[in-house]
């Protein structure tokens, strides 16, 4: 199997969460960082983003979820590509 580049991998997922997993071949996985990342961003758009202690903080929440959940696509990204260009088998 050819190798991937991994800051292409990084690159593609800080775009789209998840989407340097689509590149490395791991599609299903993939799938779920998209529709998280499209629920929790459909979220924070529909409830704002107040940060009044009186006004409900629902969209600050979905906010954060949608940042963690960035994040950790990231750190995925970057151990499945690794473990890819190793020749081990993706988790």
């Amino acid at each position: 199997m050819a190798k991937k580049n991994t800051y292409l991998a990084m690159i593609l997922s800080a775009i789209v969460p998840g989407l340097g997993l689509a590149y490395d071949g791991e599609v299903k996985r993939f799938l779920i960082y998209l529709v998280l990342g499209i629920i929790f961003a459909g979220f924070w758009i529909h409830f704002g983003m107040p940060l009044d202690a009186e006004i409900d903080n629902t969209g600050f929440c979905c906010y954060l979820a949608y940042i963690i959940t960035w994040i950790f696509g990231l750190y995925d990204t970057l151990r499945t590509t690794i473990d890819v260009n190793r020749g081990n088998e993706a988790i």
